[in-house]
């Protein structure tokens, strides 16, 4: 079900009060949860929802559950905000009515006149406009705006739920006009205020199938021992102007969404793959931060300039990585030009990560995959992806540079738009140190006060170890989420005081409205106008591109579970070793070696297992034998049923 992305505050009106507002979070069953800010959630039951839909912001008066001690019910009273105006789903006809019913399987069917069908069929997957809220005794009612799928389309499941994420595939004519005309307006030459770096060597570095480059590096030892790195950023923000359409629709979408079969791109192809696509041999206009860095990994001089470059060479992460790695001999003749600057990049990423580490920096580096795909869009393998040094070593100069610009505006006192990572919650940090301690580690200072750097020593002390897999996965689950804002709060996963996204405005907002105070301040004031105005929007902006970061990530996984479910289908009754993933009440999951996560019910064990979700494991009433995250399992795969999103295990 598509929702407005709106935040709003939850308040109660004061601490002994039976009226509460919050957030309704309904089960398939008919029955929610109303989730206050503070305090625990309301239990209603489906009689007393009073017409109130999944999400829905409501006012309910709670009062305590006479059969269950300290857990609340309640009744909806007031229905303060719809969550939902537009419905993703199925066209049925169920006992001579035609339904919608919802691809989110929490949220409630709504009825449908044949008048307001327009083209679509039963079994299409369809697009409703609500035009009446349900009330006691009354579905919903719809219209139908748009047919996602029909019947049988082989998209549908990957299509139906874009849809229903409210992401839109598609860009409309206007954007598309706009991006065109921008892309042919702009003027790519040197002017008074653009450094112009196009007889320096500069290289992209990405993957082989990747078709945007928003970044590009130049790198030089100098005469002093120091070392110069320029981070070449494209200067989407010349292309992109506040208030346009195309800023309109950017801003919409907040990122760019990446899918195992597709890309749904912030901006339309023109810009993002053309104009602003940083591709070999041609001029760009970019920002630049130009940073000396000494043998120690400090920054000690910096300028932040918009530039224009000419990249020499689009490379990939695989070939830089043989040539830096092997010294592959072939590669090594065909870059021969580049090759120093090449030896110098790696030298300096080596003083960049040990400088980050010696901070306190963490790298989980969890396994990531890649979905293969054949050409009729069926899953053929699924590979781990392997982070090699080209890899970590662009993403170390990207990380340096993301610091220095955030810290040069935050010392400029600028309106400006941080990536903060706030330290984990006080509960959390203690219930991890309770954790650590039963394995005999120990964390040093107050729960609610940890530094960075203790948790990093930890996973340093243990890396190779047996349990090296255990304590990265409950430390993460300590973690808090990252985010957007207009205060700098520092990245307490980085170590960072300042940190801000800097180096990818093609598929991220985030990135484009730092470019924008980086040319307000170039320009004096002239690029943006009024900072007050600027400022009132960006609290808002913060929030809201951080809820579409988030929305855009549980699509990801959702699609790319689906195909993980499609592949393993031609793996029924096969084994394979594991880990456990997961712990929970009903039982736990289990995480292969490329990333397929599977159910294995405690119904299929030959015991009854008592679990303890704190410390993560499982043991056997009558046998005594434990079970616990992280640990090694072989299992052979039971069942796979991808309409209902799931594969079961069974430990063997």
């Amino acid at each position: 079900m598509s929702r407005k992305r709106k935040i709003r505050k939850p308040r109660q009106h004061n601490r002994n009060a039976t009226i509460l507002e919050g957030r309704l979070v309904k089960n398939k069953r008919g029955f929610g949860f109303v989730c206050p800010e503070d305090g625990d959630d309301i239990f209603v039951a489906g009689r007393d929802m009073n017409g109130a839909m999944n999400g829905d912001f409501v006012r309910v008066k709670a009062h305590e559950n006479f059969r269950k001690r300290g857990a609340f019910e309640g009744k909806i009273i007031k229905i303060i905000e719809r969550s939902c105006q537009v419905v993703v789903g199925h066209l049925i006809m169920e006992r001579g009515l035609l339904l919608i019913e919802p691809i989110s399987s929490n949220d409630d069917a709504i009825s449908i006149s044949k008048k307001n069908i327009g083209a679509a069929q039963i079994g299409d997957v369809v697009q409703a406009k609500i035009i009446k809220y349900p009330k006691a005794g009354y579905m919903a009612e719809g219209k139908v705006k748009s047919i996602v799928a029909e019947a049988g389309d082989e998209d549908e499941f990957v299509l139906s739920h874009i849809a229903d994420y409210g992401i839109n595939p598609y860009f409309s004519d206007k954007v598309i006009n706009e991006a065109e005309a921008v892309a042919n307006g702009v003027k790519i030459a040197p002017t008074s205020y653009r450094q112009d770096y196009r007889s320096i060597k500069t290289i992209t570095i990405d993957g082989a199938d990747s078709s945007d480059f928003d970044d590009a590096i130049s790198v030089s030892k100098l005469e002093n021992g120091n070392f110069m790195l320029l981070v070449h950023i494209a200067d989407v923000a010349e292309y992109v102007r506040e208030g346009t359409i195309l800023d309109m629709e950017a801003l919409s979408r907040g990122n760019s969404v990446y899918l195992p079969d597709r890309v749904i791109p912030m901006l339309p192809e023109r810009l993002s793959n053309g104009e602003c696509s940083l591709n070999p041999g041609v001029n760009r206009l970019t920002l630049t931060a130009s940073m000396e860095i000494d043998e120690d990994g400090h920054v000690t001089s910096y300028d932040i300039d918009e530039s224009i470059i000419r990249s020499d060479y689009r490379l990939i992460y695989d070939d830089i990585s043989d040539i830096l790695e092997y010294r592959d001999s072939a590669l090594v003749e065909r870059y021969s030009d580049i090759y120093p600057m090449l030896l110098d990049a790696l030298e300096l990423f080596k003083v960049l990560n040990k400088r980050r580490k010696r901070d306190g920096s963490i790298d989980f580096d969890l396994p990531e995959s890649k979905i293969i795909l054949d050409e009729d869009g069926k899953p053929t393998d699924i590979k781990l992806y392997e982070r090699r040094v080209a890899n970590r070593m662009i993403e170390e100069f990207m990380l340096v540079a993301n610091k220095t610009v955030a810290e040069h505006y935050f010392w400029a006192k600028v309106p400006f738009v941080y990536r903060v990572h706030q330290k984990p919650d006080a509960l959390k940090m203690q219930e991890l140190r309770s954790f650590l301690s039963g394995l005999g580690i120990t964390i040093n200072g107050k729960s609610d006060s940890i530094k960075t750097k203790e948790l990093s020593n930890v996973l340093r002390a243990i890396a190779g170890k047996p349990e090296e897999p255990l304590v990265s996965r409950v430390m993460i689950r300590t973690m808090q989420k990252a985010n957007y804002s207009t205060e700098c709060l520092g990245h307490y996963g980085l170590a960072f005081k300042y940190y801000c996204h800097f180096t990818s405005p093609i598929r991220r907002y985030a990135d484009l409205l730092v470019h924008r105070a980086i040319k307000d301040q170039i320009h004096k004031g002239k690029y943006i106008g009024v900072k007050g105005h600027y400022m009132n929007a960006l609290d808002d902006v913060c929030k809201y591109i951080s809820e579409t970061e988030r929305n855009s990530m549980e699509l990801e996984r959702k699609i790319t579970k689906y195909y993980h479910i499609l592949y393993m289908q031609g793996h029924l009754g096969e084994e394979f070793d594991g880990i456990v993933s997961g712990v929970r009440a009903h039982g736990i999951y289990v995480e292969l070696p490329n990333t397929v996560e599977g159910f294995v019910s405690f119904d299929s064990l030959d015991e009854y297992y008592i679990v303890d979700e704190k410390t993560y494991t499982a043991v056997g009433e009558v046998s005594g034998k434990t079970i616990t995250l992280g640990q090694p399992v072989r299992i052979k795969v039971s069942e796979v049923v991808p309409e209902d999103g799931y594969i079961d295990f069974d430990i063997i």
